[in-house]
């Protein structure tokens, strides 16, 4: 999981990044600092689908937090951005751009709690969204929970549900920007994981519950179990 603090304030970032490190005491959580809006707007274009949710300032140099946040919501419509200021009086501001919170600077530690609480339930709630999957002349509708696993084949992707095995087009990236966070994992550049549908792990592979045995890639061992670990820790 990876979180953005965007801030033109470099004692702000710190300040924040400690106190995130602090209630999540994960190491599969990385916490990232930029300095302006457009830093963040390059950023999240490399890598759209590792976000959790963005801390953003409203007032800084360039391009400000309100106009960063508007661009968000454009192309990351379910992305939560909580909003930074000292001037509470633009609040009011925040939610004409959806802000998923609104935190006034100096941050309290209570009210970042119940920000981070709040973004971890509204996953939750993700979690049992559908996903849309384009198949041939018309779209099927799959709720996220029953499905198993993803397999990337060449260019189509092979989306696995009990007794069921649906073939889209498209990229692995992009599949898994739409898909809830908390629940599922990259474990192999072929494959993506839905946690809860997983027996066991022998250090190497993955026993799902179709009885799939899947590869974890060396690399990403370590940080499958953390978050096979975290995943169990909050259910």
């Amino acid at each position: 999981m990876k979180i953005i603090v965007c801030d033109d304030e470099k004692y702000i970032c710190e300040d924040l990044e400690k106190r995130l490190r602090e209630y999540y005491q994960s190491l599969d959580v990385l916490i990232l600092s930029v300095s302006s809006g457009e830093e963040l707007l390059r950023m999240m274009e490399r890598e759209p689908e590792e976000a959790a949710c963005i801390f953003l300032d409203i007032e800084m140099k360039g391009m400000d937090g309100l106009e960063t946040a508007r661009r968000l919501r454009a192309d990351y419509p379910d992305l939560p951005v909580l909003l930074l200021t000292s001037h509470t009086e633009l609040a009011m501001e925040g939610y004409e751009v959806q802000a998923f919170r609104f935190l006034a600077k100096p941050l309290r530690q209570e009210k970042l709690v119940e920000a981070l609480r709040a973004v971890e339930r509204s996953s939750l709630t993700a979690a049992r969204h559908k996903l849309k999957i384009p198949t041939g002349d018309r779209e099927v509708y799959v709720d996220c929970e029953d499905i198993f696993y993803i397999k990337s084949e060449n260019v189509y992707l092979n989306i696995l549900t009990e007794g069921e095995s649906l073939l889209m087009r498209g990229r692995m990236k992009d599949l898994f920007a739409s898909l809830p966070e908390d629940s599922f994992f990259q474990i192999h550049r072929s494959y993506i994981v839905n946690l809860s549908h997983i027996c066991s792990f022998d250090g190497k592979n993955v026993l799902m519950e179709d009885g799939g045995t899947l590869p974890v890639s060396g690399r990403r061992r370590e940080l499958f179990r953390e978050k096979m670990t975290r995943y169990l820790r909050e259910k």
